[in-house]
Parts: structure tokens; C-alpha cells; sequence
């Protein structure tokens, strides 16, 4: 029996998967997950994704802060609020809401294109046009984090590409693709 323990790169160093997940959250109060939160996904479960796509998350929370800087907004006032961090037909998503609207994002995924259709949450009331703009530039971060796991291995962060092992996508490089068909990491 080969007993698998999951871990991953990070800054050049195998670490244990809760490691990246938890410098996220110290680094960012809006990625910080609640065990007893009960309609969220994220804050119940946390990433449902590898940590290969660590600095990926990271540079999509640190474009998420920038852009909210921009507009005056500091890191503990951002109402940002993941919904969902996930794999899905190999690529990442990465659905969310924001504390003013009841749903999140939904979505629709289609596996022949791997085209995932987006349907912004709706804000209570109406939202500024400075408001808006800012949503529609979160929307353009999250959806460039989102194509760019397409290149990138999950489990390891190196150059990936999408493949097709055993009926199940994942983005994955030759190495991590070889370990996978062995059964030696998830």
C-alpha cells in the first residue's frame, strides 16, 4: 500500500499542502475560512484544488488588493468574498461573491470546449459606477488567474498541460503526469 501524503512546490521546497493554504489566508483577512460558515463552500472546506497553483492564487489575491487600492479600498475593507476554489475539467475556478449580493457567481462548464459561462452575482440595490468598474476589473483578475491553470501543473507549479488520464482532466507537467498514472499523487 503506498500511503500518499500531499505535497507540493513552493518556493522551491516540498511543503505540506495546509502550508501555502494557510500563508494565503494570514496574507489575505478575505481568503480566511470559517469551518462553521455554512453556505460556503470555501470558507467550510477550503481550496479543493492542489497546491501547485499556489503562486497563481497568490498573484490573483495580490491583483485582487492592488486593484482595490486603486480605488481607495484597504486590505480589511475588501468585500471580496471566495465562494468556491476548485479543479474542474483540469483548470482552475474560481467562483465568488461580494457581502452585498445574496448569491455567488454561477456558472455553466462545458466539458467539449472547457468554456466555463459566467453570471456575475447581482448586488442588492443599485452599485456606482466606480463600483462597477471595479467588480468588472475583479471579474478580468479572476478569469486571467483562471485561463492561465491551463499551463500550469496543479501539483507541482512547473509548466502543465491538459490531459486526459483515466476519464479525469487535469493539468498536470510529464513528471506529475507520470507519478499520476502510477497512483503516486492524487
Amino acid at each position: 500500500m503506498i500511503v500518499k501524503e500531499k505535497k507540493n512546490y513552493f518556493k522551491g521546497r516540498m511543503v505540506k499542502l495546509k502550508d501555502w493554504e494557510v500563508k494565503l489566508q494570514e496574507d489575505f483577512p478575505f481568503m480566511e475560512q470559517d469551518p462553521g460558515a455554512e453556505r460556503n463552500t470555501y470558507k467550510k472546506w477550503g481550496f479543493q484544488c492542489s497546491g501547485g497553483w499556489y503562486q497563481l492564487l497568490r498573484k490573483c489575491c495580490e491583483d485582487i488588493v492592488e486593484r482595490y487600492a486603486k480605488d481607495g479600498i484597504g486590505i480589511n475593507e475588501i468585500d471580496f468574498v471566495p465562494s468556491q476554489i476548485k479543479e474542474k475539467f483540469g483548470t482552475l475556478r474560481f467562483y465568488y461573491h461580494y457581502t452585498d449580493t445574496p448569491n455567488g457567481i454561477a456558472a455553466f462548464d462545458i466539458l467539449s470546449t472547457g468554456e466555463s459561462l459566467r453570471f456575475m452575482p447581482k448586488a442588492e440595490g443599485e452599485i456606482d459606477e466606480a463600483k462597477a468598474r471595479l467588480r468588472e476589473d475583479i471579474h478580468a483578475i479572476v478569469r486571467t488567474a483562471e485561463e492561465k491553470s491551463k499551463d500550469i501543473c496543479e501539483s507541482c507549479g512547473a509548466w502543465g498541460e491538459l490531459r486526459v488520464n483515466h476519464g479525469r482532466y487535469r493539468t498536470l507537467c510529464d513528471s506529475c503526469d507520470d507519478k499520476y498514472i502510477k497512483g503516486q499523487i492524487e
